[in-house]
C-alpha cells in the first residue's frame, strides 16, 4: 500500500502563503543591501565633496585639550599646519596637558597657539591673571584664542550682557598689550553677531562650528568639524579640525612669521 505524504493534501493556498513568504524576505533582503549601498555611495560622495571643498583651503590645523590624549606631533605636522592647545577656562581651570603638549609641539615644524575660555561669571582680571600665571611665556606664535560661548543663564536675553561685553573687551586688550601676538575670538555665528561684535567690532574671528564656505575678512579660521577624530598610531585621538580663511601670503601675516 502507497503512503501518501501530509504535504500533498495541503490546499493550494498554503503552498501560495509560502512561496509569498519566500518573496517578502528576499525583497526585504534586497531593500536592505540597497539601502546600505546607497548608504556608502552616499557617504564617499559626501566625503569626496568635503575633500575638493578642503583643498580649497591651503593652511589646516586642529584645536586639542587633555582629552586629545597623546599626540605625536611631528605625525601631526605631515598634514596640518598650526595647533591650538588649550590652556584656560576662567580664573580657576588649567588644562592638565597644557604644559606637556605644549614643549613636545615645540619639536614640531608646525605652529602654536593657545587657547582660553572665558567665563561670565568670574571678572577680568582673574582670568587674565590666571592665564598669565599658567602660560607663563609659553603663548607660542599664533593670536591668542579667547572662546566665548553661552550657557546657564549668560545669553541674549540676560540684561547683564553689556556688562559682560566690556569684560571681554578688557581681557582681549590685556592679552594684546601684554603678549603682543594679537588675540582671535572663537565662537559660533550667533555669540559673535549677538555678543562679540558689538563690542568689538574689528576683532579678528574664529567661525565655531561653521561649515567650508565664504566668509568676510574678519574671520580668519574656520571651524568645520568641532568632535573631530585624528588617527594616530592605530589610536582615535579627540581634535577639533579647522582652516584659516585665507591664502598663504596672509596666513604667514597671521601666523607672525618673518
Amino acid at each position: 500500500m502507497t503512503t501518501v505524504k501530509r504535504q500533498d493534501y495541503q490546499p493550494i493556498y498554503e503552498k501560495r502563503r509560502r512561496r509569498h513568504k519566500r518573496w517578502r524576505r528576499l525583497g526585504a533582503l534586497v531593500l536592505t543591501l540597497l539601502v546600505i549601498g546607497l548608504g556608502v555611495w552616499g557617504w564617499r560622495t559626501w566625503q569626496s565633496y568635503q575633500q575638493a571643498r578642503l583643498a580649497r583651503y591651503p593652511i589646516h590645523g586642529v584645536t586639542i585639550n587633555q582629552d586629545s590624549g597623546y599626540l605625536d606631533f611631528q605625525q601631526l605636522a605631515k598634514n596640518n599646519q598650526f595647533v591650538y592647545i588649550q590652556a584656560t577656562s576662567g580664573a580657576t581651570y588649567s588644562d592638565n596637558d597644557f604644559s606637556n603638549n605644549y614643549s613636545r609641539a615645540q619639536g614640531a615644524e608646525i605652529k602654536v597657539g593657545v587657547m582660553h575660555t572665558f567665563s561670565f561669571s568670574t571678572s577680568a582680571s582673574r582670568q587674565i591673571h590666571h592665564f598669565g600665571q599658567t602660560v607663563g611665556q609659553q603663548t607660542g606664535t599664533l593670536p591668542i584664542m579667547i572662546a566665548v560661548s553661552y550657557y546657564d543663564q549668560y545669553n541674549s536675553s540676560n540684561q547683564d550682557m553689556a556688562a559682560q561685553g566690556q569684560k571681554l573687551k578688557k581681557i582681549v586688550t590685556a592679552l594684546a598689550d601684554t603678549y603682543r601676538q594679537g588675540v582671535v575670538i572663537y565662537a559660533n555665528k550667533t555669540v559673535l553677531t549677538q555678543f562679540v561684535r558689538p563690542v568689538l567690532p574689528n576683532q579678528a574671528e574664529w567661525m565655531a562650528d561653521g561649515h567650508l564656505g565664504h566668509y568676510g575678512s574678519p574671520v580668519k579660521l574656520i571651524e568645520y568639524n568641532a568632535s573631530g577624530k585624528l588617527s594616530q598610531n592605530g589610536q582615535s585621538q579627540a581634535v577639533g579640525f579647522t582652516v584659516f580663511n585665507g591664502t598663504q601670503r596672509q596666513w604667514k601675516a597671521f601666523s607672525q612669521q618673518d
